[in-house]
């Protein structure tokens, strides 16, 4: 009775060899699982970084910011005075 069960489909006993690829599949899919989890907080990183130096790009191109007043010719401090409603 206990051989005619283990011949069946559904109770095969697993040889050396399939255990052994079964702990390797384990392995590899738990290596790839970390890699992957990895790759994700590397996106999230990399995309706060974007918006950094899209942040950073946008005020670095700001026209009044990149001369201060004081160093300004008296054509330029004449106009930056205009834009800002004090001339």
């Amino acid at each position: 009775m206990v051989s005619a069960a283990l011949k069946s489909k559904g109770s095969r006993r697993v040889d050396a060899q399939e255990r052994a690829e079964l702990a390797r599949l384990r392995a590899e899919n738990e290596r790839l699982r970390k890699k992957v989890e990895q790759a994700e907080a590397i996106q999230e990183i990399m995309g706060k970084a974007i918006e950094l130096m899209d942040g950073v790009t946008a005020s670095s191109t700001d026209e009044e910011e990149s001369i201060p007043p004081a160093l300004m010719s008296a054509e330029q401090y004449q106009q930056w005075l205009q834009r800002k409603g004090l001339s």
